[in-house]
């Protein structure tokens, strides 16, 4: 016999046996053994099955409380983050940064904890406010620092033409009286508006230098720089106000004649300086105006007279009327 047939005899030999064992076991028992025997098979089959079923369901809502816990457990945090943002917010001496709008964030139903601030989340609500403020860059900004820069030099143009050979002190002054009338609502609310308001009429100019032809000669040299710092220094607020809220000056040795309708506030360097008159001053002002007109009317014009006459009606159209009579500084 081949090998090959000797192990197919095996084969069906050991089939045959463990067959008739089961047989022989089965046979063995009595009626009501089998029955217990096919209902635990069928029990185990419908336990195999249930749990086939059941199984994804048990780890689908097993899943589901991970993530609700890992929610809960997220908005704890983001919560405790808020708290300590809310705690640096409220410090007194929290930098002004902190305070701006853009940095109210919904409020949460956790006990405040002044500690909170120290915390880690309340570092990083500072850092992300100075991050903020850093990325906070707009393209509209570009065009406000090309306007800054032309209302600065228009300003400094005016420091120039009238006060070049005026004290720090005296430039400021001068610059001071323009940004005055820019916040004042009866002028231009502009720097260059104020500095050319009338510029276009021959007699109707505001400051001297832009209709008599100064400014054929461009500015230049160390006082043209000096003019442009004392510019920018009273374009960004940076001076302390030294001329009482003026918004008229002339220079020392002229007298001209809308200056009695207005309130004398101070001397600087060889200019001195008005402003509108206010509630009861008003009535005095007007008196002083009209007797001022009427002697200047009364005198005779003499030869090449240098004091012009100015006619007004009330002191309110003093606006159409020059700053003053100062000839361009030398």
């Amino acid at each position: 016999m081949s090998l090959k047939t000797r192990r197919q005899s095996s084969h069906f030999i050991a089939n045959t046996s463990l067959r008739n064992r089961v047989r022989r076991w089965w046979l063995a028992k009595s009626d009501s053994e089998q029955r217990s025997a096919v209902s635990r098979a069928a029990l185990v089959t419908a336990c195999a099955m249930g749990l086939t079923f059941a199984l994804p369901a048990i780890s689908s809502a097993n899943t589901q409380k991970e993530e609700e816990a890992d929610f809960r457990e997220q908005t704890l945090r983001f919560a405790e983050a808020q708290d300590g943002g809310e705690a640096v917010r409220r410090d007194p001496s929290a930098p002004a940064v902190m305070q701006h709008e853009w940095l109210r964030n919904v409020e949460y139903s956790l006990e405040r904890d002044p500690e909170s601030a120290l915390t880690r989340y309340g570092g990083l609500e500072r850092d992300a406010a100075v991050l903020a403020g850093m990325k906070s860059f707009d393209p509209s900004h570009l065009k406000r620092a090309e306007d800054m820069s032309g209302q600065m030099k228009c300003l400094a143009e005016a420091v120039y033409y009238e006060a070049r050979s005026e004290s720090a002190e005296g430039q400021i002054a001068v610059a001071e009286v323009i940004m005055n009338r820019v916040r004042d609502h009866r002028y231009p609310n502009s720097a260059c508006g104020v500095v050319y308001q009338g510029a276009t009429r021959t007699t109707g100019c505001q400051f001297t230098f832009t209709c008599d032809g100064a400014m054929a000669r461009s500015p230049r040299g160390s006082r043209w720089e000096a003019a442009k710092s004392v510019a920018a220094h009273v374009f960004l607020n940076l001076d302390e106000p030294r001329t009482g809220g003026a918004t008229h000056y002339h220079a020392t040795y002229v007298n001209p004649v809308w200056n009695a309708g207005l309130i004398q506030t101070s001397r600087i360097g060889t200019h001195i300086f008005y402003r509108f008159p206010r509630g009861a001053e008003w009535a005095s002002a007007k008196a002083a105006e009209r007797a001022r007109i009427a002697s200047e009317n009364s005198q005779e014009e003499v030869g090449d007279a240098s004091i012009m006459t100015l006619e007004a009606d009330s002191t309110q159209d003093l606006n159409a009327k020059s700053l003053n009579v100062l000839s361009p500084a030398p």
